[in-house]
């Protein structure tokens, strides 16, 4: 009889301790899934970067047109505007509109009219441009890849000052043109809405501008403008008028 009532002691106090065993929590690594990153909502930024690589015809009057090799290039800063709006997981649009001041120039002496007196100048220089364009890409969580088109304006500034013997023509004119711009970039985003991007863009203006000449003639600047343009860009999501966080 005392070794039934020892055994059942024994029983009850090791199913006992067994249960309550159970019941302590096991310490461990807590894992918590991280949201992915949303890039829907209004942004907005500063860039800077570089263009080049215009070309320009300039046709003078009674001779046979002159290919002047003018390929302005400089640097160029301004601010960026845009919406994105992500409608699946990994596919995004979007509209960006950006305007810039820059200082892309070139200029060259010639010597005009296939024999005329040395001394003649040409310029050229851009000195803002803007676009506005769509946004389409791919998203990679906090990483975007993207495509990008639509129309830009170009703000050129012209003087040709060219010299045929006793004639002088000469051009003088600051002159907004339109036309189209296409390219592609990456962007990435970091904390609390910062987004920073490097983008390539070629835009493409055709231009055109004239002036006189002494002898009642004219003397005219024309061709399809290329710029091709590098630019960083430094962005920051908004929520409403605040900025997100």
């Amino acid at each position: 009889m005392k070794k039934t009532m020892v055994f059942a002691i024994a029983a009850a106090a090791f199913f006992g301790s067994s249960a309550l065993a159970a019941d302590i929590p096991v310490k461990g690594p807590v894992y918590k899934a991280v949201p992915f990153y949303n890039w829907t909502g209004l942004y907005g930024g500063i860039n800077a970067g570089y263009g080049w690589d215009p070309n320009y015809l300039l046709q003078t009057p009674g001779e046979p047109d002159e290919y002047l090799n003018l390929t302005p290039n400089g640097p160029f800063g301004g601010f960026q505007i845009g919406y994105n709006w992500q409608y699946a997981r990994n596919w995004l649009i979007g509209i960006e509109a950006d305007f810039q001041f820059a200082d892309i120039r070139d200029s060259l002496r010639f010597t005009a009219g296939g024999g005329g007196a040395n001394g003649s100048t040409a310029q050229i220089q851009i000195q803002q441009f803007a676009t506005l364009r769509g946004r389409w890409g791919y998203v990679m969580d906090r990483t975007l890849l993207f495509v990008t088109g639509g129309v830009a304006f170009g703000n050129f500034d012209i003087f040709v000052d060219a010299r045929y013997d006793v004639n002088i023509g000469s051009i003088n004119d600051r002159k907004w043109e339109v036309g189209y711009v296409v390219g592609f970039g990456i962007e990435h985003a970091f904390g609390n809405g910062w987004t920073g991007k490097i983008e390539y863009n070629y835009l493409d203006f055709s231009l055109f501008a004239q002036g006189p000449v002494n002898n009642g003639n004219l003397i005219t600047l024309s061709g399809d403008q290329e710029l091709h343009i590098v630019k960083l860009g430094l962005n920051r999501k908004f929520s409403g008028f605040l900025f997100f966080q």
